[in-house]
This record gives C-alpha cells, structure tokens and sequence, in this order.
C-alpha cells in the first residue's frame, strides 16, 4: 500500500511540475508575441521616418543618400512602366 501511495504522490509531483512548465512556456511565448508587436511597431515607425527622410532629400545629388534615393526612383520608375503594361493589357 505504501508503494502505491508514494506511486501516487510522484505522479502528483510529476504532474504539478508538468502544469507549472506548461504555465511558465504559455508567459514565456505571450511576452515574445509582445517583444514581436513592439518589434513590428519599430519597424513601421522606421519606415515613416524614413519616407519622411527621403521626401527632403530625394532631389540631392550628393551625399551618402543620393543612392539610395536613386535606387527608389530607379524602382518607382520600373513600377510605372508595369503598371502601364497592365493598363494595356486590360483596355486590349
């Protein structure tokens, strides 16, 4: 009988322990999913600031930027020129 109720406390044990990682793994993975918004957030404000940015020196020929503004035109040009072979295919 004894071996039975010591059985039964180690599995209470076991299963205590079992509930309690489990806790702890469900608050671990709900402050990373928090970390992961706030993470996102950064990111967006990132991209505000750097439009932002861009709009007052887009039209620099120098400095470190100037390529990156280039690279920007370069692709919104690229995106007008499909967009328009869109339009065409469409009205045909």
């Amino acid at each position: 009988m004894s071996f039975l109720k010591d059985l039964g406390g180690k599995i209470g044990e076991v299963a205590s322990d079992a509930a309690e990682k489990a806790k702890e793994l469900a608050e671990v993975t709900k402050l990373k999913s928090e970390i992961s918004g706030e993470k996102r957030k950064i990111q967006q404000a990132y991209i505000e600031l750097g439009k932002i940015y861009y709009e007052k020196v887009k039209d620099e020929e120098d400095g470190p930027e100037a390529e990156y503004c280039q690279a920007i035109k370069a692709s919104q040009e690229t995106i007008a020129q499909l967009e328009a072979k869109i339009d065409s295919i469409k009205n045909d």
